[in-house]
């Protein structure tokens, strides 16, 4: 019998809960028949980009710090280079300064019984399989924490407009509160919490069918915001959470509402999130490395460690919002890619990115925006039958850089950055003598390993005997040496 395609004689014997009737002659009842077991699958896809572009570099030496230095950017602060006729140049300016990355650890654990092994005996390896299903996830685990760690809390939303619509809801004629929270990119997926919330109140007179449209300013770092309901601004309900900074409340709630699923929102964690007015609501987990997007997002203290935005030095990069707008086609290209990330890019380190970073959903409306163009250009490639054998739909791969002359910028679809963000990447930095061999880089003071646990016993407890109980971990931190050459846009519907 095939390893993975039978099953033991010893389960088969030991089903003894099938209870076998008398029966007048052989019928389909009395059980004459085998057991068409296949082999196990695994349905868990695995696609993780963005971790196997970072390049991963052992740690020299132990710290709990990963530290670098930078010569910054003070262009703008030098004297004048015009001196006159036997007078000494003005001297230049530097500025230096130390950056901090904090080391550390990340991965899953896996258990096995030895019962559960013994009783898979000829079906397959239950420690094997356990052992490559937790690497699946450390992986996927790697590609979240990569882009969306966060040691540090988002900013506070400010107080949401509230704007009364006399239709397309069910509100009648009472006061609405509103309330809103901010995600992280690791919020997004894991449900690990969010930022300290706001809220806003309004008053319908009159009506039955009223809903409210809410907007609140962009949070710079927050891939997602969560929205609450209230009838007496103490007691809140979750309401719903979209990767735009608006939102329309169609109706009051007496109970949470489920967290939304489909393509609007992707892999989205199904734990309900909560409303914290008070202080921060979880936006911040210490046990993370400060991620991609945090390092997008953060200002920098005097050490050089990432900080919520508005409390340290000014992070570098570029950040726009589009505040819930489409993306809109204008010459054959996308008005606000070129607006808003291309052109503030060139213009601050007069280069292109390497790649524009985004969640399948822009792609596909990039895609059809183009695509859906009359001035769109279309080339009918004829096969050995003629026309007959058409293909249809494409894919925009690049967009031109204009700013920049003409450069071509390639699309990447990033399954752990949630719709409504792309990012403009760089690579790779051209200025002279910038001495970085790789902007972005986990840093490993151990890199993925697997370790084994002694068996004890727990008596009286599942899971408590003879098994084998094991971690697959890293302990590392996240570098982006290069923050200024990076532009992010954010609430993009």
């Amino acid at each position: 019998m095939n390893t993975m395609q039978g099953v033991t004689e010893e389960t088969l014997a030991g089903l003894e809960a099938i209870q076998k009737a008398q029966t007048t002659g052989i019928l389909t009842g009395t059980g004459i028949y085998s057991y068409d077991l296949s082999g196990l699958v695994s349905l868990i896809p695995v696609v993780t980009p963005f971790r196997d572009i970072v390049s991963r570099r052992q740690s020299p030496d132990g710290n709990p710090y990963a530290v670098w230095r930078a010569i910054m950017n003070v262009t703008s602060s030098q004297p004048d280079p015009a001196m006159g006729f036997d007078y000494a140049a003005n001297e230049t300016v530097f500025a230096e300064q130390d950056f901090q990355a904090r080391y550390k650890p990340t991965g899953y654990a896996g258990l096995v019984t030895q019962d559960a092994y013994d009783l898979a005996k000829g079906y397959g390896d239950p420690y094997a399989i356990s052992t490559f299903q937790v690497l699946n996830q450390v992986l996927i685990g790697d590609d979240r924490k990569l882009l969306g760690g966060q040691s540090f809390a988002l900013a506070r939303p400010a107080a949401p407009t509230l704007t009364q619509v006399a239709s397309g809801g069910t509100i009648g004629a009472v006061q609405v509160y509103v309330g809103v929270a901010a995600r992280t990119g690791s919020g997004y997926y894991y449900g690990s919490g969010n930022s300290r919330g706001n809220s806003a109140t309004t008053t319908f007179g009159s009506g039955s069918a009223n809903k409210v449209t809410a907007t609140v300013p962009s949070v710079r770092g927050a891939v997602a915001y969560d929205w609450f309901y209230s009838a007496n601004g103490s007691t809140w309900y979750y309401y719903s959470t979209t990767t735009t900074n608006t939102v329309s409340i169609t109706a009051t709630i007496s109970s949470n509402n489920a967290v939304p699923a489909g393509t609007a929102l992707p892999d989205i964690s199904t734990v309900v999130p909560t409303f914290n007015a008070a202080a921060d609501n979880g936006s911040g987990n210490a046990n993370d490395y400060d991620g991609f997007l945090a390092s997008l997002a953060g200002d920098y203290n005097g050490t050089g460690q990432w900080v919520q935005p508005g409390s340290g030095t000014a992070n570098p990069s570029i950040n726009n919002s589009l505040d819930g707008a489409a993306l809109t086609l204008a010459g054959g290209n996308i008005s606000e890619i070129q607006d808003k990330l291309f052109l503030p890019l060139w213009q601050q380190i007069k280069a292109s990115p390497t790649a524009l970073m985004m969640n399948a959903v822009q792609a596909q409306e990039i895609a059809n925006l183009i695509l859906g163009s009359t001035s769109a250009t279309t080339f009918l490639n004829t096969d050995s039958q003629g026309r007959i054998n058409v293909t249809a739909g494409g894919r925009v791969g690049e967009v031109v850089n204009a700013p920049a002359g003409g450069v071509t910028v390639p699309i990447e679809v990033h399954v752990s950055l949630p719709p409504g963000t792309i990012v403009a990447r760089t690579d790779r930095v051209p200025f002279p003598q910038a001495n970085i061999d790789s902007v972005l880089e986990y840093r490993a003071l151990r890199d993925t390993a697997q370790f084994d646990y002694g068996i004890s016993r727990v008596a009286n407890t599942s899971g408590g005997g003879p098994r084998k109980e094991f971690e697959i971990r890293s302990v590392g931190a996240f570098l982006n040496r290069a923050p200024v050459a990076m532009a992010t846009l954010q609430n993009v519907a």
